[in-house]
C-alpha cells in the first residue's frame, strides 16, 4: 500500500495532543464539580450523562479525525488498467489554387472536384482538428489547426484558381508550409492531405519529404485531373475566359496529372495516393485510413495506474462521526432537553428579547415556523398567504433584517411595491448587514415597476457597490438605463406632437381668421364672372406657418445637417467609394502577379 498523498500523514501526531488536552479539561471539569456537590449526590442533582458516554464519544470523535486524514492521504492498493482517451488526428489541409486547377479535364473542374472533396472529407471527420494552406508559386496558412470545422469550410468556399498572389506552382512550398503548422510536437497522430494535379513548376521536393518523414507527419495525395489532359484557360483582369494559356514559344499550354510526382510523396512519408472524379469526389476511403490510424494508436497503448482506496477511511470516518453525535442515548438526552425547557420558563422578568420576541415565542420556534411556512407558501404562488405568515414572523422579530427582507419580497409578489420599496430601502442603508446588497437590488426592481427609472439605477448601482460580480444586477441596470432613456424619448416626441398640434391650431385660427375678415370686406357683385383672387407672396420677414413634419423627415433633416449631404446621396458615394475599393485590390493583385510572372504561371 503506498499513499499519493503522504503529506497529511502527520496530521495524524496532533490527534494524541488533542486527546490529552480533552483528558486533562474532563479532570478539571470533576474535580471542580466535585467541590460543590459529593460525587455520591452526582446522580441525583446532576443533570448530564454519566462518565464512560463522555469517553465514548471523545474516543469515536479521535477516531473519525484519524479517518479522514487517512482519506486525504489517499491510500492505494491494486492496479487498474485503463484504455487512453481518444484525442483526434491534427490533419492539414493543402490544397493547389494554382492556375492549371481551373482545366476542364475533370467537369466542370479541377479545382471544383478539389474543394467538394475537402469539405467532404471534413464532414466525415469530425472529432479531429484541421488546418488549411493555399499554395501556388507561394503558400499562405489560411487557418491554424482547429475544432472549428465550419471555419475552415468558410474559408475552402472562398478560394479559387489564381487566390494566391504568387503564380505558379511550387509542391515543396505548399507540402513545407504545411508542416510549420504541426506546432504540438508530443501529438502522435499527424496527417497532411495534398490534393493537387502533381505538377510541380518550381523547386524541389526530396528535402521537404523528408522533413515530413523525420517529423512523423503521414502526407495523403489526393490527384485530380486525366493523364491525357487539356489546355489551360487564360483570364483576363475581370475574371471573364480569354483564351488558353500559352508557353514562351506561343505553344498552347497543356496540364497533365503527375501522378508519379504524388505516388513519390505519398510513399516517402508513409502515406497512400487517391484519385477523384466527377463520379466520387467523397473521398471515403481517406477518411476510413485516418480513422484507422486512431483506432490502431488507441489499441496499443493503455494506462496502469494504482486504484485509490480512499473511500474506506472515509466510511469508518463518517461512522464514527453519526455515533458520536448519537451519543448519549435518546432517555438520557431527553431528559436533558427537558430540564433545559424548565429552567428556561421559569426565569422571571425575561418577557423581551433581544430581537423584539418573546421567551414564549421563541421557546416554541415560533418565528422559524412561521418563516418557514410562509416560504412554503410562497414557493408555491400562493403570494397573500406568504404575505400573512412573513407579517407574523416579522411581528414575532421586529428587528430580524432577515424577517423584514421576506416581508419586502412578500409585499412585492402582492403588487405593494411602494411598500416593499420603503422596507428594502431601510435594509439597504446599513451595507454591514447580509441581506444589504440583495435589498438594494430587490429595490431598484421596486422602483422599475414602478417606473421610476433614475431611482431604479441609482438603487442598481448602489447594489454594485456591495455586490460587484452580480451579473443580474448589470443587466437589471442595462434595462433601466434603456428604459430611462426611451422614456426621455417618448416625452421628447409628446413635446414636439404637442408643439406640431399647437402650430397646426395657430395656422387654422389664423386662416379662420383671414377668412372672416374677407367676408366682412367683400360686398356682393352683379357680375356673373367668377372672380380670382391673387395669392400674395409672403414678404422678406413674414413668418409663413410651419408644417408638421413626420419622423422620417426629421431624421434626413438631421442627417443633411450633420453630413452637409442628402442621405440618398452619402449612400450613392459610400458604394462608389467600396466599388473604387474593389477595384484597386483587384489591380494591385493583378500588379503583384505580374511582376512574380516567371514565364510559368500555371
Amino acid at each position: 500500500m503506498v499513499f499519493a498523498e503522504p503529506s497529511w500523514l502527520w496530521s495524524l501526531l496532533a490527534l494524541p495532543l488533542i486527546a490529552a488536552g480533552l483528558l486533562w479539561g474532563a479532570r478539571r471539569d470533576r474535580e471542580r464539580t466535585a467541590r460543590l456537590v459529593a460525587r455520591p449526590l452526582w446522580t441525583r442533582v446532576l443533570r448530564r450523562a454519566a462518565e464512560h458516554w463522555r469517553y465514548l464519544r471523545l474516543a469515536l470523535l479521535l477516531v473519525g479525525a484519524a479517518g479522514v486524514a487517512l482519506a486525504l492521504a489517499r491510500p492505494q492498493w491494486g492496479v487498474v488498467r485503463e484504455r487512453v482517451e481518444r484525442e483526434g488526428v491534427d490533419v492539414v489541409l493543402v490544397l493547389d489554387t494554382s492556375g492549371s486547377m481551373a482545366t476542364e479535364d475533370v467537369p466542370p473542374t479541377r479545382f471544383f472536384l478539389a474543394r467538394a472533396a475537402l469539405l467532404s472529407l471534413i464532414s466525415q471527420l469530425d472529432q479531429d482538428r484541421f488546418a488549411l494552406v493555399a499554395f501556388e508559386g507561394e503558400a499562405y496558412p489560411l487557418v491554424p489547426l482547429t475544432l472549428d470545422a465550419d471555419a475552415v469550410g468558410l474559408f475552402l468556399e472562398t478560394l479559387e484558381p489564381g487566390f494566391v498572389p504568387g503564380p505558379g506552382s511550387s509542391l515543396g512550398e505548399g507540402i513545407s508550409r504545411g508542416l510549420d503548422l504541426f506546432v504540438d510536437e508530443g501529438r502522435r497522430n499527424k496527417v497532411m492531405v495534398l490534393v493537387s494535379d502533381g505538377e510541380n513548376l518550381e523547386g524541389v521536393i526530396e528535402p521537404v519529404i523528408r522533413r515530413a518523414r523525420e517529423s512523423g507527419v503521414v502526407v495523403h495525395a489526393v490527384g485530380v485531373g486525366t493523364e491525357r489532359g487539356q489546355p489551360v484557360p487564360d483570364f483576363d483582369e475581370n475574371g471573364e475566359r480569354a483564351g488558353f494559356k500559352r508557353a514562351e514559344d506561343g505553344s498552347v499550354v497543356v496540364s497533365r496529372l503527375d501522378a508519379r510526382t504524388l505516388q513519390a510523396i505519398a510513399d516517402g512519408t508513409g502515406g497512400k495516393l487517391f484519385q477523384i472524379g466527377p463520379a466520387d469526389a467523397s473521398l471515403r476511403p481517406l477518411a476510413a485510413a485516418v480513422d484507422a490510424m486512431e483506432e490502431r494508436t488507441l489499441a496499443r497503448e493503455f494506462a496502469y495506474r494504482k486504484k485509490d482506496r480512499f473511500q474506506l477511511p472515509l466510511g469508518i470516518a463518517l461512522a464514527a462521526f453519526t455515533l458520536a453525535l448519537l451519543l448519549p442515548p435518546p432517555r438520557l438526552r431527553g431528559a436533558a432537553a427537558a430540564a433545559l425547557l424548565a429552567s428556561l420558563v421559569a426565569v422571571p422578568g425575561r418577557a423581551q428579547q433581544g430581537d423584539g420576541g418573546s421567551v414564549t415565542d421563541e421557546l416554541l420556534l415560533r418565528p422559524s415556523r412561521l418563516t418557514a411556512e410562509g416560504l412554503e407558501r410562497y414557493a408555491a404562488g400562493d403570494h397573500p398567504a406568504a404575505l400573512e405568515s412573513f407579517e407574523a414572523a416579522a411581528a414575532a422579530r421586529a428587528e430580524d433584517p432577515t424577517a423584514r427582507f421576506n416581508l419586502a419580497d412578500a409585499l412585492y409578489k402582492n403588487g405593494r411595491f411602494e411598500d416593499a420599496a420603503a422596507i428594502y430601502g431601510s435594509l439597504g442603508q446599513s451595507p454591514e448587514l447580509p441581506v444589504a446588497g440583495s435589498a438594494r437590488f430587490n429595490l431598484g426592481n421596486a422602483l422599475f415597476e414602478r417606473q421610476d427609472y433614475p431611482g431604479a439605477i441609482a438603487a442598481y448601482r448602489d447594489a454594485l457597490e456591495l455586490l460587484p460580480g452580480d451579473e443580474d444586477a448589470r443587466r437589471n441596470l442595462e434595462l433601466a438605463l434603456r428604459r430611462l432613456q426611451e422614456q426621455q424619448q417618448q416625452q421628447q416626441q409628446q413635446q414636439q406632437d404637442q408643439q406640431d398640434q399647437q402650430d397646426q391650431g395657430e395656422k387654422e385660427q389664423q386662416q379662420q381668421r383671414q377668412q372672416e375678415g374677407e367676408n366682412r370686406q367683400q360686398e356682393p357683385r352683379r357680375s356673373q364672372e367668377p372672380q380670382r383672387q391673387e395669392q400674395k407672396a409672403p414678404q422678406p420677414g413674414e413668418q409663413q406657418p410651419r408644417q408638421p413634419q413626420t419622423a422620417e423627415q426629421r431624421e434626413q433633416a438631421r442627417f443633411e445637417r450633420e453630413a452637409g449631404m442628402p442621405k440618398e446621396r452619402a449612400m450613392q458615394l459610400l458604394d462608389a467609394l467600396q466599388e473604387n475599393e474593389k477595384e484597386e485590390q483587384r489591380r494591385i493583385l493583378a500588379a503583384r502577379q505580374a511582376e512574380r510572372t516567371t514565364g510559368k504561371d500555371w
